[in-house]
C-alpha cells in the first residue's frame, strides 16, 4: 500500500513538472514570437515612410523593380533605422544582414503595401 502511494505521488510530481515546463515554453515562445512580429511591423512601417518621403510610386516600381526592394542598408543610410538595431530572428544587428529586405507593392493600385522578406 505504501509503495502505491509513493508511486502515485512520484507520478503526480512528474506530471505537474511537465505541465509547468510546457507552460513556461509556451509563454517564452509567445513572447519571442511577439518580438519578431513587432520587429517586422516596425521595419515595414519604416520602409513605407521611406517610400512616401522618396516619392516611390507604382509606376516607378513597374519600371525600376530594384527601387521597390528596400534593404536595411538603405534605411540605415537615410536615418530611418539605427545600425545597432537587433533582429530577433537572427540575434544580430541589422547592419550585418544584407539579404533581408522590404518589398514595396501596390496590390490595390491605390494602396501601398510594404512586406518584410527574409533573404
Amino acid at each position: 500500500m505504501k509503495n502505491k502511494k509513493r508511486n502515485l505521488i512520484i507520478l503526480l510530481i512528474l506530471i505537474i513538472t511537465i505541465l509547468v515546463v510546457l507552460g513556461i515554453v509556451l509563454v517564452v515562445g509567445g513572447i519571442h514570437n511577439k518580438e519578431i512580429m513587432d520587429f517586422k511591423k516596425d521595419v515595414e512601417q519604416t520602409a513605407c515612410e521611406y517610400a512616401k518621403d522618396e516619392n516611390i510610386t507604382e509606376a516607378i516600381c513597374l519600371g525600376y523593380e530594384h527601387l521597390c526592394k528596400v534593404n536595411y542598408e538603405t534605411l540605415i543610410s537615410h536615418d530611418y533605422l539605427k545600425a545597432d538595431l537587433i533582429n530577433p530572428l537572427t540575434g544580430e544587428t541589422i547592419s550585418n544582414d544584407t539579404a533581408s529586405y522590404v518589398q514595396i507593392s501596390w496590390p490595390d493600385s491605390n494602396t501601398m503595401t510594404c512586406t518584410y522578406k527574409e533573404g
